[in-house]
């Protein structure tokens, strides 16, 4: 949605009130796929360090190349580091999403602010709280 918002004052307040909970969705899809993230994480370590112990070599850097071409030969360790390339890419997305939410919350509701202070300033202007404001004076 791009602002100044098109939408009438009450469909403002209608979709202010439903953003918190969109925001809130995405934060919790977001928990989910940092959870999921930490844990494919864990087992790609594990399945490093299972490599490397069994990797033979005279030096360690023998050792961790020999340990390289185990991993990049296991199946299951591909398809984890292809699960956890779509776990970073969801997350991108996800955060994208809930900041644009944000951005929508904050650009409503400033609309709504500013719409509510030309409403009163009109109101106090036009003498409807039965008190005027004072006059502008001129000076420096």
């Amino acid at each position: 949605m791009s602002f100044p918002s098109n939408l009438p004052p009450a469909k403002e307040v209608v979709r202010l009130l439903e953003l918190p909970a969109l925001i809130r969705r995405v934060g919790e899809r977001l928990t989910a796929l940092r959870a999921e993230r930490r844990a494919v994480e864990r087992e790609l370590k594990d399945r490093e360090a299972r490599a490397y112990l069994a990797a033979e070599g005279r030096s360690a850097q023998e050792r961790e190349a020999r340990a390289r071409v185990l991993l990049a030969q296991d199946p299951e360790y591909q398809a984890l580091m292809k699960r956890l390339d779509q776990l970073h890419a969801a997350i991108d997305v996800a955060t994208e999403e809930k900041n644009t939410l944000e951005h929508e919350r904050k650009a409503i509701y400033g609309a709504l602010v500013d719409r509510h202070a030309q409403v009163l300033e009109m109101a106090l202007a036009q003498g409807l709280f039965g008190v005027r404001p004072p006059a502008p004076r001129g000076g420096n």
